[in-house]
């Protein structure tokens, strides 16, 4: 019988990359899916890889996107 790993984190939250993507388009600041994959590795933000999926709790995502929003409108 083999073991199974499973990751210790779990997110109650969870949301697909490219889901969180779609949803922030609608914000009027999108994000492109390679660009929050860049800001969630810089900020320690867990991404889970599921099939040739990432997932990442939905509240972190949010943090990330308000705080690259910022981050642009200060560099306008």
């Amino acid at each position: 019988m083999a073991a199974h790993l499973i990751s210790p984190y779990i997110a109650t939250d969870e949301i697909s990359i490219t889901d969180a993507v779609g949803l922030f388009s609608e914000t009027g600041h999108p994000i492109s899916k390679s660009t929050l994959e860049r800001q969630c590795r810089a900020r320690g933000v867990s991404l889970i890889r599921r099939g040739k999926s990432n997932f990442a709790s939905w509240s972190d995502l949010l943090e990330v996107h308000a705080a690259w929003v910022t981050a642009h409108e200060e560099g306008r």
